[in-house]
């Protein structure tokens, strides 16, 4: 680990309700955290041959270096101040502690791809324990950029949940002849976070594109992942929320496909490992 990694860049800090992962295993869902949206984003630069997620909902964060950071005054208000990149360790822990409150049940480290910049995370999560801020830490990932052993027993000391966004053919996070590359790597990740026993569950965004058969594999593939104690990895299936009609008209779940996807996933996952996740932050205009 780089130990003179002081700074980062980061998209924005607030505090709010997280509003995805339903209610499998790994999930905060329905509980308050501070986000802290680090900047940058290896899919959108081309990683599987495209500029990233069609349904990437913080297109702002994939800005490797934006200019300033957008913060949160007081939690809850929706009032913004902005701070100049990077952003310091000490400023980050200033920002976090006026952001804490008593219902606060975790930090969660997402982006952009937060493990684009795993040298300061990890040096962050020790930094937060020495300043007593002790919550637990939610890391929100692609899964495409797995740590080495050293690194991920840091990462296993203090981050308790995490969350690796599975991609959709429909997200256009890679080209057709590499997408079961893109999710097989997306696997591997997973894997590798259960061995050390971090809480994690996959989510897919589904969409009016999302193939039946896809999920199948998917899901018989996340079955083959299980915890010391048997337990296979759940999957939250996230319907896309969409505002534009045009994109509505095209890309909108029926009850029925979606329907289907449950049924098809049921067949190699238990119920007690899939669970319907929605932006609920979004519904309540949330950031």
């Amino acid at each position: 680990m780089n130990k003179v990694k002081l700074e980062s860049f980061i998209t924005e800090i607030f505090s709010s309700i997280q509003g995805e992962g339903g209610t499998v295993r790994g999930s905060c869902f329905g509980k308050r955290q501070i986000f802290i949206r680090f900047s940058g984003c290896n899919l959108s630069d081309g990683l599987y041959g495209t500029s990233g997620c069609f349904w990437c909902d913080s297109i702002n964060a994939q800005d490797p270096q934006p200019p300033k950071a957008k913060i949160e005054e007081i939690p809850g208000s929706l009032r913004y101040n902005y701070l100049r990149n990077p952003i310091t360790k000490d400023n980050l822990i200033n920002i976090i502690q006026k952001l804490i409150t008593k219902d606060l049940h975790s930090i969660s480290f997402t982006g952009g791809e937060p493990l684009c910049q795993l040298d300061f995370i990890l040096d962050f999560a020790e930094f937060l324990e020495n300043n007593h801020i002790n919550y637990p830490l939610y890391l929100e990932t692609n899964g495409t950029l797995i740590p080495n052993k050293k690194q991920l027993n840091i990462l296993a000391k203090y981050f308790r949940f995490c969350c690796c966004d599975i991609k959709d053919r429909s997200s256009q996070s890679s080209i057709e002849k590499t997408w079961k590359e893109l999710v097989i790597k997306e696997l591997d990740f997973i894997k590798v976070f259960v061995e050390m026993n971090i809480n994690i569950f996959a989510k897919i965004i589904v969409t009016s594109q999302t193939k039946i058969g896809d999920i199948g594999w998917i899901c018989h593939n996340l079955s083959e992942i299980e915890y010391s104690n048997g337990e296979s990895v759940g999957l939250a299936i996230q319907p896309v929320y969409l505002i534009d009609e045009d994109l509505k008209e095209r890309y909108l779940i029926s009850i029925d496909h979606l329907n289907e996807l449950f049924y098809k996933a049921a067949e190699s996952l238990s119920s007690e490992q899939i669970s319907l996740s929605i932006q609920a932050h979004k519904y309540l205009n949330l950031p």
